[in-house]
């Protein structure tokens, strides 16, 4: 009878202890469903936020995974189908165990699959890093049967695995075709970082697309701190803006030691990084330009010209005013003006008679006018309520406006007859520069406009 006892004892705890665990297994399942339904809800932006969750399932979610990896159903559209293999890929490179890593690498692989899952399984290895997955990488990058996402996907991955076994690969892949393959291969030999993958680097910085010497440039800078001047110029003559700007950026970083190299650039006429030179002279403000800088203002190129007038303009350094006072005087009209706008930024009172001087000139006397307004100077009132008088219409613009600037009540009268003139600008700027002066005569002359 006790045996009996005994084993129905054991018969119910067995019953309990399986019933238990298939409680136990329904609310797994009951939660890796959850957990799905609230990643679809998601956008891929947004999919890091279930990282932690997925690792904590592990390896039980696989398997509701693979189902739903070659799932189609009527009706659904090829970015459904591709929506759901890159996934699957994602929530497996955040699961990160052996098996996930077996799985990704033959989703890697298959072609049936699409290409963009096939994409999402090499960036799931990217981010996982396995050394396990090199050689199937290295298979699919030269791959030339295969579409290109899951190739430059590979070579991402390979760079971000650091794997010197696919140098080889990487530098084969520099002369393909597509120019993703080509960036994902410059991205992978930059992290990769190998004296070979430097040479082949160098090689690259020859490529046709601007964007891939652009990143080059940048690899190389980061590899070679010891020629990282050298590459910061090489960028700077580069017919790709974004080189350029990128190697801008770096100069001005550095800051005034780069001054000397800069002028030289500057002054040297062969030179495609003239106006990149100046530009990155104002930035840091280099006094020591000032001079190539004022002689780059007769350039031929006209973007040198504006970025050298630009960089004088930052710089505002007293040290300029002498030379750019010479240059109200040059033969070219545009160099007058830009010398007389430059003085008007610097504000500078040693400036002021010279300018007074040259609102005689026809071409450019209205933007004389322009800096005696910024300079503010009561001096040079009487010369220009003259110019108000002017027969060119900028140069009667700009004296109004000018007087505006520098409120002097002088200007009462000839602003007040200049509310008649023929042109409505002129009118406009004289009436604001009446308000600005706000005398009651003042007042009362803008107060009958409106009558």
């Amino acid at each position: 009878m006790n045996k009996v006892k005994v084993i129905l004892v054991i018969i119910i705890f067995i019953g309990s202890v399986y019933g238990f665990a298939q409680e136990i297994q329904s609310n797994q399942e009951k939660k890796i469903d959850q957990l799905i339904q609230t990643f679809w809800g998601l956008k891929y932006g947004d999919w890091g936020s279930m990282s932690k969750a997925f690792r904590e399932i592990g390896d039980p979610i696989i398997e509701p995974l693979m189902k739903i990896l070659r799932r189609t159903e009527p009706g659904w559209s090829d970015r459904r189908i591709q929506w759901n293999q890159r996934s699957v890929a994602w929530i497996l490179g955040e699961v990160r165990t052996e098996r996930a890593i077996k799985l990704l690498i033959e989703i890697l692989q298959d072609k049936t699959l699409h290409d963009y899952g096939r994409y999402e399984a090499a960036c799931a290895l990217r981010r996982i890093r396995s050394k396990k997955a090199v050689d199937p990488l290295i298979k699919v990058l030269n791959d030339k049967e295969s579409n290109p996402p899951p190739r430059y996907g590979a070579a991402y991955a390979l760079g971000d695995i650091k794997s010197e076994k696919a140098v080889d690969s990487l530098i084969k892949a520099l002369s393909e075709e597509n120019v993703q393959i080509r960036m994902g291969a410059v991205y992978a030999l930059g992290h990769i970082g190998s004296d070979k993958a430097v040479d082949a680097l160098m090689e690259a910085l020859k490529d046709r697309d601007g964007y891939i010497r652009r990143l080059t440039y940048s690899h190389l800078r980061r590899l070679r701190p010891e020629k990282k001047v050298e590459f910061l110029i090489m960028a700077l003559r580069d017919e790709d803006w974004g080189a350029r700007e990128d190697a801008a950026k770096d100069l001005i970083k550095i800051g005034e030691s780069m001054s000397e190299l800069l002028i030289r650039t500057l002054k040297d006429k062969e030179s495609g990084a003239r106006w990149e030179a100046a530009r990155v002279l104002g930035k840091i403000k280099s006094e020591k330009a000032i001079e190539a800088l004022v002689e780059a203002l007769k350039d031929k190129d006209w973007m040198v010209r504006d970025e050298a007038a630009a960089a004088l303009t930052r710089i505002k350094s007293e040290k300029s005013v002498g030379p750019l006072i010479g240059m109200l005087k040059d033969k070219n009209s545009y160099v007058r003006d830009e010398a007389a706008w430059i003085l008007g930024e610097i504000k500078s009172e040693k400036a002021v008679d010279p300018l007074i001087i040259a609102l005689n000139d026809k071409e450019s006397g209205w933007m004389a006018a322009l800096a005696l307004g910024k300079i503010q100077s009561e001096k040079a009132v009487k010369q220009l309520i003259h110019t108000l008088q002017d027969r060119n219409t900028k140069s009667r613009r700009a004296a109004a406006w000018a007087l505006e600037k520098i409120k002097s009540e002088k200007a009462v009268k000839p602003l007040i007859k200049a509310l008649k003139d023929e042109d409505e600008e002129v009118r406009l700027l004289a009436a604001g520069a009446l308000k600005k002066i706000g005398t009651p005569e003042a007042l009362k002359a803008v107060e009958k406009l409106k009558k």
